[in-house]
């Protein structure tokens, strides 16, 4: 029997009108055969046809979520390494930065000792310069008064004695009274 033959059997035998519920259907082993034919052959034109295209576009797929996947490993990867590499410049900088400061301190501190001691130096030598000028000062004011005072006890002795004293009596006079007033 065909398949044609098996459907309009089938037909017929479901269009007498008889009540089939509660019997099984009868095995026909042609309709067996043609049925797992047909299957086998539905089976060969699926693999050819949908599932070979199929399964070569999950693998083509799969294959392509593995490179992404593995790209995107080596991208984190990388990424991983130039976040490492930054942080190291990073605290490199802010080592360099902080060596830039502490030797802006010491700097800043060498020229304020600098400064310091250039003023303790300027005022050292605006001293020495004024003790200097007031021994100068102090050299003329005795030289002035040493002239006053040797014309005027000159001139007492003179009146005094009534006679000019020569130099010689003047100097010792001189030379008495300022003992006299030394002691």
């Amino acid at each position: 029997m065909t398949v044609p033959e098996a459907v309009a059997y089938v037909a017929e035998e479901g269009a007498d009108g008889g009540d089939h519920t509660g019997v099984p259907l009868k095995f026909q082993t042609d309709l067996a055969l043609w049925s797992l034919i047909t299957f086998v052959a539905f089976l060969f034109v699926m693999k050819k046809m949908a599932w070979s295209p199929l399964i070569e576009g999950l693998d083509q797929r799969e294959s392509g979520i593995r490179a992404a996947i593995a790209e995107a490993e080596e991208g984190q990867r990388k990424a991983q390494a130039l976040l490492a590499d930054y942080e190291d410049k990073l605290r490199g900088a802010e080592q360099t930065v902080a060596d830039m400061i502490a030797e802006a301190k010491r700097d800043a501190e060498r020229t304020s000792q600098d400064i310091v001691a250039k003023a303790q130096s300027e005022v050292e030598s605006l001293r020495d310069r004024a003790k200097e000028d007031i021994g100068r000062a102090k050299d003329v004011a005795l030289a002035e008064v040493f002239s006053t005072v040797n014309s005027q006890v000159a001139l007492a002795t003179e009146h005094v004695l009534g006679r000019a004293l020569n130099d010689g009596d003047q100097e010792r006079l001189i030379q008495e009274a300022l003992a006299e007033i030394s002691g």
